[in-house]
């Protein structure tokens, strides 16, 4: 119980640091560079945009502050791997845990049918190359901009409306990759270029001595599989008797470390 607290105070900082109507980074990155406290939204650190302007070569043309912002994402990635994902982002947090209040016997693990891997970095790779071809998607199917909406606007009285993309995604995040998915993180799995970003560059990180790695330690596993039911990206599968973490979409939400009665799991440099 303490754990989960735990898991939900970081979120609730994830929102008051990039969304409004707090968007205390954003704020705080923009007074150091102009000496202004001025308002800011999840648009100007937006890591879609950046992550699509790879290739482009128009991702050192964006404001100050979404470059900052995304050298900070790629440090981070680097030596803590895809902690954003895991301890602060309260898009995908939404719908783990709303998906918690549905029966399990409605919800499907999508994992079970699709390897989410290469669909994972299938997204990754769309987003970065289509740019070249002058087609953007950045903005038209973005979960994080659809929670702005829901929070900022819809709950505020204020009416904005909606594309088909957004609509689509709405249905994809929050609905059928959402709370109707086992960990409730479907979209995050499968659809979330940013996630996929930060993952790939854990995995090149995890290769340096100066990063941090999670590790299911084979000699102390009993394979009780706890491990495995809570994972909400559905990252841990058993191999031979003992429970392998995938790197490509473990968010480092600790879940699993949390349910282990052994402690097999290790998040170590």
């Amino acid at each position: 119980m303490a754990y989960q607290l735990k898991r939900i105070l970081g979120y609730l900082t994830g929102f008051i640091l990039f969304y409004a109507p707090f968007a205390f980074f954003q704020r705080s990155v923009y007074y150091i560079l102009y000496g202004e406290w001025i308002s800011f939204t999840i648009h100007k650190l937006c890591f879609r945009v950046q992550i699509a302007s790879l290739l482009n070569g128009r991702i050192m043309h964006h404001e100050a502050v979404m470059v900052i912002s995304f050298l900070v994402l790629l440090f981070i990635s680097f030596i803590w791997g895809p902690i954003y994902c895991g301890k602060l982002c309260p898009t995908g947090a939404l719908t783990e845990y709303l998906s918690k209040l549905i029966p399990e016997k409605v919800k499907v693990d999508w994992t079970k049918y699709i390897d989410a891997i290469p669909v994972r970095y299938g997204v990754l790779t769309g987003f970065i190359i289509l740019p070249l071809f002058k087609i953007i998607v950045a903005c038209a199917y973005c979960n994080f901009y659809v929670f702005d909406l829901l929070i900022n606007f819809y709950l505020r009285g204020y009416i904005v409306s909606l594309t088909s993309g957004l609509i689509l995604t709405l249905l994809l995040w929050l609905v059928v990759l959402g709370v109707f998915t086992k960990g409730g993180r479907g979209y995050c799995n499968f659809l979330c270029p940013v996630g996929a970003f930060q993952n790939f560059i854990y995995y090149v990180g995890r290769k340096f001595s100066v990063s941090y790695k999670l590790k299911a330690q084979d000699d102390k596993c009993v394979g009780c599989g706890k491990c495995v039911n809570n994972c909400p990206m559905r990252a841990i599968n058993f191999i031979d008797g003992k429970a392998k973490v995938n790197l490509h979409n473990c968010i480092l939400c600790g879940e699993c470390m949390a349910c282990c009665p052994i402690k097999a799991i290790k998040y170590v440099r």
